[in-house]
């Protein structure tokens, strides 16, 4: 006989937040805003790699489920966030392709 576990509610809704994304051109900077009204900010979950995003976030009964890929490769390090009234802010700056290339010496 198992029991249920009461560390984890029952999900009975999947929802896709509303989001906004922002690109700035001239500064290469990113700027994600997502909707999550009535989440506790210890129940938001934000993973990023440099060309993907996963949001989860649990309310009640109700898990938010937010991915995407961004359209070219991000800085890892310059990402930050901020969760207030609801709102959950994203930014960063998209990652120079030569930043990482090598530099031949001419002869």
């Amino acid at each position: 006989m198992s029991e249920k576990s009461t560390d984890k509610p029952e999900i009975k809704y999947q929802i896709t937040p509303t989001s906004h994304f922002n690109y700035e051109n001239v500064k290469k900077e990113w700027n994600l805003e997502v909707h999550l009204p009535g989440v506790d900010k210890s129940k938001v979950k934000f993973r990023v790699l440099p060309t993907l995003f996963d949001l989860e976030a649990i309310r009640d009964q109700a898990q938010y489920s937010l991915h995407g890929h961004f359209p070219w490769e991000i800085d890892i390090d310059s990402v930050s966030g901020k969760y207030e009234n609801g709102l959950l802010y994203i930014s960063g700056k998209v990652k120079n392709p030569l930043d990482d290339a090598f530099h031949l010496q001419v002869k």
